[in-house]
């Protein structure tokens, strides 16, 4: 489907650098499909991800009030999120996926992830942007949704609204600060999770192992990047735990 190129949330510049930090086999996943994972919000550690404080319609004449605030206040089974860290390579991701020397990275831009992007779905259905971290989450009117008095403005769905519901996220979580790619799919309580089609050419800029990578583990990623022809992409080591030039 033709990308919709005004996406809802998006107001992140077209050449700002994305992260995707990941550990060796979803790395070889990746490449071997050349699909990009979704998780269903649903599943996340975080019980806050895609949450939604929905109030339901006063009255019995408002179907589609009453369906909307059903969809809004179980948002996190109809969200599927792709995360990205934004802009900066960050010590605190590397910690997280590459401790023992074995994360790596992938380095793209916003522009790249989003003309990159093959959704076989409607273009009101997905959307790209940067979270927002609340100090507050629980009081934010960005996580509210009214129905008490009848339908929402929502445009052609209530889809919009649960995408907007995968770009708040409390403060704790702020060191990720991510971008993000959020997807709707209807109720479907046996998946974890969707694979998207990407072009991965036209994805990458480069990939990065971490700083306390030892060689072996540079080569065999070079190795693996090798097998996955027409793959192209520099392979760099990350610089972050060099020592500073006298």
């Amino acid at each position: 489907m033709e990308l919709d190129m005004s996406p809802l949330h998006d107001t992140v510049s077209d050449d700002v650098a994305i992260w995707r930090y990941m550990d060796l086999p979803r790395f070889v996943s990746m490449l071997a499909t050349r699909e990009l994972w979704f998780a269903k919000a649903a599943t996340y550690d975080d019980p806050y991800e895609g949450f939604c404080k929905a109030v339901p319609s006063a009255g019995h004449g408002h179907v589609l009030a009453q369906n909307a605030a059903e969809v809004c206040g179980n948002a996190r089974d109809y969200l599927y999120v792709n995360s990205w860290c934004l802009a900066f390579e960050s010590m605190a991701m590397w910690e997280i996926y590459g401790s023992r020397g074995c994360g790596l990275a992938v380095r793209s831009t916003v522009n790249q992830y989003r003309r990159a992007a093959k959704f076989d779905t409607r273009a009101d259905q997905y959307s790209f942007g940067e979270v927002t971290y609340h100090h507050d989450l629980d009081a934010s009117l960005e996580i509210q949704r009214d129905f008490s008095r009848g339908p929402i403005p929502v445009g052609s769905g209530v889809w919009p609204e649960v995408l907007k519901l995968g770009f708040n996220k409390r403060s704790a979580f702020k060191h990720e600060n991510e971008w993000r790619a959020a997807l709707y799919k209807d109720y479907r309580p046996e998946v974890s999770g969707v694979r998207i089609p990407f072009d991965l050419e036209q994805l990458i800029s480069a990939v990065y192992v971490g700083p306390r990578a030892e060689a072996f583990f540079f080569d065999a990623v070079g190795s693996i990047m090798d097998k996955f022809l027409p793959l192209r992409k520099p392979l760099e080591r990350s610089v972050l735990l060099n020592q500073p030039k006298k």
